[in-house]
Formats: C-alpha cells, sequence, structure tokens
C-alpha cells in the first residue's frame, strides 16, 4: 500500500461550514469522485491521475490528501472511511479480478476481503464498528450484495431481484442499495431485520440508495428523462439534489452532520467530487 500526501488548496473547514455545494478536485486529477464521508467530515473516494491510472484517496478533516494505492492493481477506490479512520475500498487485481480491501490510515495493514467462493468482490460502505456493506458475484457471474460483520458473511438478496448490490450500513445493521427486477428496472432497497422495503423516487426511471446515516435518512440517485439526479430522503419526504450547472448529479454517502457528498458531470463533459452541507443537528454518527 502505498502513500501521497498533498495539501489540499481550500480549507476543509470552510467545505464543510458552507451552507452550499463545493467542488473538490484531487490537485492534478482529471477526474475526481467523492464516495464516503465519516462523521468527522473527512471524505474518501477515487481519482484519475494525469497518467490515466485511477487511485483512491482520503481529504480529513485538516485538508490532507492521502493516496491510497494498492500494489500492481490496475485501479484503486476508497469507497468508505469511518469516524475510527478505517478505510474500505476495492481494486482490480492484474488478473482483472476484483478484491475489496480494508485498512486502517496511518497503518500499513491492508486486509484484503473475498466472500467465500466468489470470483470477485467490492466494498461500498462501513459503518463505526467496521461492518462492510459490498457485492459479490459468485461462480456463475450472478451478482448479489453482502454484509460483512467482522468475520460473518451474509449474502443480500431482494425477492426475486436479477441482481442485488448492498451500498452502506449503518450502526444499527440496516443496510441500502439496489436491485434490478426482471425486467430490467433498478430499485433502492432498505433493509431491516431480515425486512426488504423498496425505494422509487417518484416518476424516475431508475433508482439507487447508496448512503444512510444512523438517524435513517438515505441518499442516492435517480434517473428520469432528463438525466441522473441525487436525491435525499427522510421519513419517506424526498429532497431532490443537482449540482448548479452540472448536467449530471450523483450523490454518495451522508452523515449526521449534514455532510453530502457525490460527484457531477459538468458541461464539458469533466466528472468532479462535490461536498454538500446541510442544516441538521448532529446526532452522533
Amino acid at each position: 500500500m502505498k502513500y501521497v500526501y498533498l495539501t489540499v488548496l481550500i480549507s476543509f473547514s470552510s467545505l464543510v461550514n458552507s451552507q452550499d455545494y463545493v467542488q473538490l478536485d484531487f490537485p492534478g486529477a482529471t477526474s475526481t469522485m467523492v464516495l464516503g464521508v465519516n462523521l468527522s467530515g473527512a471524505v474518501s473516494g477515487t481519482f484519475t491521475a494525469s497518467n490515466g491510472n485511477r487511485y483512491g484517496f482520503v481529504l480529513n478533516q485538516q485538508g490532507i490528501f492521502r493516496t491510497i494505492d494498492v500494489d500492481n492493481a490496475s485501479y484503486t477506490r476508497a469507497t468508505a472511511v469511518n469516524r475510527h479512520s478505517g478505510v474500505a475500498g476495492d481494486y482490480l487485481d492484474n488478473s482483472g479480478n476484483s478484491r475489496a480491501f480494508t485498512m486502517q490510515l496511518n497503518v500499513n495493514d491492508k486486509k484484503t476481503i473475498m466472500f467465500p467462493d466468489a470470483i470477485g468482490t467490492r466494498a461500498f460502505g462501513m459503518n463505526a464498528r467496521g461492518d462492510i456493506a459490498g457485492q459479490y458475484e459468485d461462480i456463475n457471474g450472478q451478482v448479489h450484495g453482502f454484509r460483512l460483520n467482522r468475520t460473518e458473511y451474509r449474502s443480500v438478496d431482494y425477492p426475486d431481484a436479477v441482481t442485488t448490490i448492498a451500498r452502506d450500513v449503518n450502526n444499527s445493521g440496516d443496510v441500502v442499495g439496489e436491485y434490478m427486477d426482471v425486467a430490467g428496472i433498478k430499485h433502492g432497497f432498505f433493509l431491516r431485520n431480515g425486512v426488504y422495503a423498496r425505494i422509487d423516487y417518484p416518476n424516475a426511471i431508475a433508482t439507487w440508495a447508496t448512503g444512510i446515516s444512523n438517524r435513517r435518512d438515505i441518499v442516492g440517485t435517480f434517473r428520469d428523462s432528463i438525466g441522473s439526479h441525487g436525491f435525499w430522503m427522510r421519513a419517506g419526504s424526498y429532497t431532490t439534489m443537482d449540482f448548479p450547472g452540472a448536467t449530471s448529479t450523483v450523490v454518495m454517502d451522508l452523515n449526521e452532520d449534514g455532510v453530502i457528498v457525490g460527484y457531477f458531470i459538468d458541461d464539458v463533459g469533466d466528472t468532479h467530487g462535490f461536498i454538500y452541507k446541510k442544516q441538521v443537528v448532529a446526532t452522533g454518527r
């Protein structure tokens, strides 16, 4: 595991205290995606360097970028960061297989995660205890979601779905994600105590649920006839999120302090990360 330290050009404290969208680009990158955020406001994601390679990164609350690059990987993503500086992500190995990993910042202790008997595994979300939500591909090429609780793997499969992906897990073990039905339509879902609930943004063509907080606020993305938009849902009420001037907006994660993160595509086709601060009272994630 390799690390590079860079000082961010904008004060990170000013980002998380703003009530507006703020664009976030890894210095010198050709594209940036912000994929996760913790209670402290540290964020994780992926960027494409000028050499065309993709790397993971973490940006801490002091405004320091940290590059994460798995040795001999075709690409690396840091998809989640928790309050204890644990990081989850995935990479493509030199055989073209997807592998998930966890690590602790400042410690070179990367651990590879592979769902038993799977040919590929990806990690997307992580809670404060280090539980992981993600997806795996079985030997028949079928895609399933999973939750990893320390060393116990549990499959997550929405009833009668063609594919299922688990995107995030909160401290109560609630899971959100997406599934594709037999008609090829994608829906979001919420899973609590073994009971699934479907999430469909009103009048959307497709819906993905990608982040859940401990207060069970949910964020995600939906697609309509115009394009892709983010959403934030609380108690069944939706708020649409579009980065100003963007042609497409994707929302990935949130925390209890009202910080919402994701990425957008601008009018010339470039991809940038963003951070958005909402006026929400913190509850202790």
